[in-house]
């Protein structure tokens, strides 16, 4: 199995392409998580900006594997909606072993929001990369959600990459 995960972790476009697709599916529909925390560095973290109890903006860290029993479970048990996203537009920078990109994506309840365009929410993420063992990998990925507070920057609505 790793070997096939392998081919899909040759790339920064790779990798991100992948982490996207395998977050998709059906109501109940398994996804791979196996799959997902090998796209993660051992001691990468996801960090989420959401409201804290009095409506301020927080980051909440957490490991790929507490995302996979939080939000795993969630997933393939009791989610009575489908879940897709889709990268939009991304701007990625390397440099050496390094990278970084910055990903628009949004989020849909159903095949047929994404192929009638009606998303529910947009986000940017900002995923930090390293090329380690042989593949890329993600360190760290950090998102926040697009709002008329904070609208996406014209140079993130488009793919463009930087060596």
């Amino acid at each position: 199995m790793k070997e096939e995960y392998l081919k899909k972790v040759q790339s920064v476009d790779d990798l991100i392409t992948s982490f996207y697709a395998c977050l998709g599916g059906e109501p109940g529909e398994p996804r791979d998580w196996e799959f997902f925390r090998f796209l993660f560095h051992p001691q990468a973290n996801k960090i989420g900006y959401e409201k804290d109890i009095n409506g301020n903006l927080r980051p909440q860290f957490m490991s790929p594997n507490d995302y996979v029993e939080r939000i795993g479970y969630w997933f393939d048990n009791t989610r009575k909606t489908a879940f897709y996203e889709r990268e939009i537009g991304r701007v990625v920078e390397t440099y050496g072993n390094m990278g970084h990109a910055f990903s628009h994506c949004e989020a849909f309840h159903s095949k047929e929001d994404m192929v009638n365009n009606k998303p529910y929410k947009q986000d940017i993420k900002s995923i930090q990369l390293a090329y380690y063992q042989g593949r890329w990998c993600i360190i760290n990925m950090f998102w926040h959600g697009v709002s008329p507070e904070f609208p996406v920057p014209d140079r993130y609505k488009k793919f463009q990459q930087f060596p």
